[in-house]
């Protein structure tokens, strides 16, 4: 198993294990000083679970996904700080408190040279897959989730893959297709369901949003395949900063094929904004909406796909001047509002 001091950068998917044994999951390529934004999944236990490294168990804390879910376990299990640039609190680990440090790179190669159970055995499989259709090299393809630090269960675990950079992102999401046979109809329509129940919006608004590289499958192995990305290089922490001002809900002309609205967080170019309704004022400040809307920032994965298809959207959330050039930013899936970032041809 490889694990490491965090003596680099951390980007985002990096796995992170405390003194106490517990495993985080870090949040985007951007930290700050002294300290890790990452969120709590695992727990050590003395009980048998359904994730055990040896005779070590763990518990999952985080149960499903969505920014209000995740967040309010974090903020029972860990310690949360309110972060300048982003505008937001968020969860946190110091750097003096981390053991080991996952990476999802590493970890695959590892999983390439000895694949110890039919689990690991369909990482392989899906990596050639991948690898076969887009043409990505080896060194931009990591493996994610349980299999990330060695404690997937092969009954129930996914395969999670991570592409890392722009050109490989775009390379994947443009060649998937076809490529991975598709998750059986009725576990499509319970995964829809879930994520309508999650995120509160219609169930054909969902399906409309969900992306093709999200629960792929081998058919002959019985698993599922899950493609995440990550931007490969590292901001320095405070390069901008977001001060928070208006609760917002607009309509954007979005430029297609971003790669960055496929990361985390995604990160969509505004062409030009259609309307713009003030919903309601965070602080004693006049927005200057001669001020052109520059971007979408999301928060919730869920709407990166729609963003990165770019065209005509319809966009809920915090408006927020990015500093220092005071741009317009709408950012999707903080605490302050129901936010969304859907085609504008569906109302919630």
């Amino acid at each position: 198993m490889i694990g490491s001091k965090p003596t680099e950068p951390f980007l985002d998917h990096d796995h992170i294990e405390d003194s106490s044994g517990r495993i985080y999951i870090t949040v985007g390529n951007t930290h700050p000083p002294g300290a890790v934004i990452a969120y709590l999944k695992y727990v050590p236990t003395p009980r048998r679970t359904y994730w055990c490294r040896g005779f070590q168990c763990y518990e999952r804390v985080v149960k499903k996904y969505g920014v209000d879910y995740v967040l309010s376990v974090a903020r029972e299990h860990q310690e949360e700080v309110y972060d300048p640039s982003l505008g937001v609190t968020v969860p946190i680990v110091r750097l003096w408190s981390i053991a080991s440090v996952y990476r999802p790179r590493e970890r695959l190669q590892e999983v390439l040279k000895n694949p110890r159970d039919s689990v690991e055995a369909d990482a392989v499989i899906a990596y050639e897959k991948l690898r076969e259709c887009s043409g990505v090299h080896s060194g931009s393809i990591g493996v994610d989730g349980s299999i990330a630090v060695g404690i997937q269960n092969p009954k129930i675990s996914d395969v999670d893959l991570v592409v890392y950079g722009c050109r490989e992102a775009l390379d994947v999401v443009e060649s998937i297709q076809g490529s991975f046979e598709a998750v059986p109809t009725e576990v499509e329509a319970e995964r829809l369901t879930k994520m309508s129940e999650i995120y509160r919006l219609p169930l054909e608004v969902v399906r409309a949003i969900s992306a093709p590289y999200k629960r792929l499958y081998l058919r002959e192995r019985k698993r599922e395949v899950n493609l995440l990305f990550s931007d490969d290089s590292w901001r320095r922490y405070g390069e901008s900063v977001l001060v928070p001002v208006a609760l917002v809900e607009a309509e954007v002309l979005v430029e297609s094929r971003e790669c960055r609205s496929l990361f985390y967080p995604g990160v969509a170019r505004v062409d030009r904004v259609l309307d713009l309704r003030v919903l309601g004022s965070l602080r004693e400040s006049t927005v200057d909406l001669r001020n052109e809307v520059t971007k979408i920032v999301t928060y919730e994965s869920i709407y990166s796909y729609s963003l990165y298809m770019g065209g005509e959207i319809r966009v809920r959330g915090v408006l927020s001047i990015e500093k220092p050039n005071n741009d317009l930013v709408i950012t999707v899936g903080t605490r302050e509002i129901h936010s969304y970032a859907i085609p504008r041809k569906f109302s919630v």
